[in-house]
């Protein structure tokens, strides 16, 4: 017979008479009770051994039990919740498994099924996930190609989608941003009153009811064009909308595509007035000269004196007319008469492009130099009339390499063709710029590429027998920063489809997943706001839906009107040098507030940051009367066995990586990251709503304040 069944009956044949003694003695001491009283002091002396054995039995007998049947059931209770909560491919490990062997594999059987249902789903989600990311990416693609901007609205006419494109054509990055209100961006009368006009059309169902719900007769494909304005009136763009409705045919958003349309009025305007000029002063000197000629050619006896004013008036007034023609012709050359795509290109990429074409078909070779600068310019004009420049300077000089550089002005970046030699002579330049040049829309020649950019182009000695051309360009309105890593610089993201289940109704029962955050913080000179301490610089960065948006940040540096001591700069970094000219508190904090908009603010310890801000609100005229929440007081509560609850600690213990950290934007990131993983430890707590999560901070920090009084 097998040992593992032998222990066990024999344990059970020892366990059993200490079950059962106790009952017979126990019996048969209540029958001779009465007789034992009446005995001696010896009969009592054996009771009492009696009482002691069986007691010793049933302890002995009550041990083994546990051993061998109560403590493998716990822990087979364990295995089981474990194998649950992280299903496994393995049987439950229970030591002295003996009798409940069968258990415990009928367990192992229901863990390795949930470990297969479990993998077999994950599977299916990553599956459907790569997919979705696969059309988010296309979906990206198609927006960054467009050069119309397009916002998308929910029915709380808060953004939910919007591209590059629009936020170059509306100026005002910080107000465009998933989750904020669309009339932070654009006038509300005209967009109200377009929605209106299409959610008003007749139905499918012919009732012609205004309700504003129904799918119109055309199934949502009806555009209502409309002009809008920015909210600053700095922009009018030419605006369409198209309805956004579901299956079941509720309105649930709205699409605005738009262009900027001021250049066009622009160069409208510019060509009315050249026109005008044609058909008004040139009527004197087209009158004297058809005059002139009559006389010449019906006055047979006009006198040789008479013959020669007539001629005269005929020269000076072609002459004349030729000057204004000229004139009139570079006017023209300059309006905006064809698709000028004037972008945001950094140097880089823009002489990689030149290197290549003429590397490929002429064998010369543009190497770029110095730091790449973000330049704004039409790149594929600016492109050709480049490459055609570096063509005549190798027919001209007989080199085949040249270096292409960009050095930053004052109020332009001058791109820099050098090459060892001299100068091009003027006149020779000259005669390079008005060829039209192949693949050039409407064959636009140099000089009316590089005056389009409003420019000109010239050869100098830039030193040490080096000569260069010369073309100055405007600098990129907001240049892109170079990426200190990829895990710094992630792809944008633009769109958020989940916003169209806004959140609505009392505050304190919306979910914590379906509100939006400011997470910001702060450097300042010192520790103490109220002896004068005063804000350096501000940092923040968007959270929506819980995913961190690195394209929607707002950093700022500040003039504090006071010196910055030592020890404050060695933590931050930040030098009087740096934090000259810049604004002060007065100007930066409105542009701060616009940035937050209704969002909830976060912050590291947040009563700090807030004393700071609080205090400068009557100065410049804001109120920061946002909802709260502080990250450090949600962190102590989730996890109160951490001995540090730093910023670096708890970033530390929940495996987040810290760049940048003491600078305004650098913890802003921080904390964001940081404050995505507490969105899951919350929710995994049952902290779900922003009341729950105020209740808790608030316990917490009267906690915390009656720890510091003792």
């Amino acid at each position: 017979m097998p040992l593992r069944v032998v222990v066990p009956v024999l344990l059970l044949i020892v366990a059993l008479p200490g079950f059962v003694l106790p009952v017979v003695v126990v019996k048969s001491l209540m029958q001779t009770a009465t007789a034992a009283a009446e005995q001696s002091a010896g009969a009592n002396a054996f009771i009492s051994i009696g009482f002691g054995v069986t007691l010793l039995a049933f302890l002995t007998a009550w041990g083994l039990f546990s051993l061998y049947l109560v403590a493998p059931l716990a822990g087979l209770a364990r295995e089981a919740r474990a194998l649950a909560l992280t299903p496994q491919d393995r049987d439950p490990i229970v030591p002295r498994s003996q009798f409940v062997e069968g258990l415990a594999t009928s367990i192992g059987g229901l863990a390795r099924a949930l470990h297969r249902s479990k993998s077999e789903i994950g599977d299916a989600v990553a599956t459907a996930t790569r997919a979705a990311d696969q059309q988010r990416s296309q979906l990206e693609t198609i927006l960054l190609d467009l050069t119309e901007g397009v916002i998308v609205c929910n029915r709380d006419h808060r953004i939910i989608l919007y591209n590059e494109a629009a936020q170059r054509i509306l100026g005002l990055r910080e107000m465009t941003g998933l989750g904020r209100p669309l009339f932070g961006v654009l006038t509300r009368e005209p967009v109200l009153h377009a929605l209106d006009t299409l959610a008003r059309r007749p139905t499918q169902r012919g009732s012609g009811e205004a309700d504003g719900k129904a799918v119109p007769a055309d199934e949502g494909t009806a555009i209502r064009r409309f002009m809008a304005s920015t909210v600053d009136l700095g922009t009018l763009v030419e605006t369409r909308m198209r309805l956004v409705v579901d299956q079941a045919g509720e309105l649930s958003g709205y699409v605005l595509s738009f262009q900027d349309i001021g250049s066009e009025i622009e160069s409208l305007a510019a060509r009315d007035t050249l026109l005008r000029e044609v058909m008004v002063e040139w009527r004197r000197p087209l009158a004297n000269l058809t005059a002139a000629v009559e006389m010449l050619t019906d006055g047979a006896a006009l006198s040789p004196p008479e013959r020669a004013a007539f001629e005269d008036i005929v020269s000076k007034e072609l002459t004349q007319i030729n000057a204004r023609f000229v004139d009139a012709s570079k006017r023209y050359d300059r309006l905006d008469v064809g698709p000028w795509a004037m972008t945001d290109v950094r140097s880089l990429d823009l002489f990689r492009a030149v290197q290549k074409h003429v590397g490929q078909s002429h064998g010369i070779t543009v190497t770029p130099v110095g730091l790449p600068v973000w330049l704004r310019a039409d790149s594929h004009a600016l492109m050709l009339a480049l490459e055609y420049l570096v063509r005549r300077l190798a027919e001209e000089t007989g080199l085949k390499s040249f270096d292409a550089g960009v050095t930053r002005g004052d109020s332009y970046a001058y791109v820099e063709i050098s090459w060892p030699g001299a100068p091009i002579n003027a006149d020779v330049l000259e005669s390079w710029l008005d060829e039209s040049l192949a693949g050039a829309i409407a064959s636009r020649t140099p000089r009316q590429i590089i005056e389009r950019h409003g420019g000109e182009v010239w050869s100098t000695m830039a030193g040490d027998g080096i000569a260069m051309l010369r073309l100055p360009l405007r600098p990129a309105e907001n240049p892109e920063p170079e990426p200190k890593s990829a895990a710094l610089a992630p792809r944008p993201e633009y769109y958020d489809f989940d916003l169209f289940k806004a959140a609505h109704g009392n505050i304190a029962a919306t979910p914590l997943r379906a509100l939006r955050y400011c997470v910001f913080d702060t450097e300042t000179t010192g520790l103490r706001p109220t002896d004068g301490d005063e804000l350096l610089s501000i940092g923040a960065v968007q959270v929506v839906n819980g995913r961190l948006l690195t394209s929607e940040t707002f950093e700022r540096m500040i003039d504090p009107g006071r010196d910055i001591p030592e020890v404050s700069t060695r933590i931050h970094g930040i030098t009087a040098d740096m934090v000259k000219g810049k604004p002060p508190a007065r100007i930066v904090l409105p542009q701060f507030r616009r940035f937050v908009g209704d969002a909830v603010l976060v912050a590291y310890n947040i009563s700090f940051d807030m004393k700071f801000l609080t205090m400068k609100q009557d100065e410049a005229g804001v109120v920061f009367d946002n909802p709260v929440l502080d990250a450090l007081l949600l962190s102590i509560y989730l996890h109160p066995e951490l001995p540090d609850h730093s910023l670096n600690g708890v970033a530390d213990f929940l495996g987040i990586d810290i760049s940048g950290r003491h600078t305004a934007v650098g913890d802003a990131l921080a904390t964001a990251a940081l404050w995505i993983r507490l969105l899951d430890v919350m929710e995994a707590r049952g902290i779900k709503t922003f009341g729950e999560a105020v209740t808790i901070s608030d316990r917490m920090l009267k906690e915390r304040r009656l720890g510091d009084k003792f």
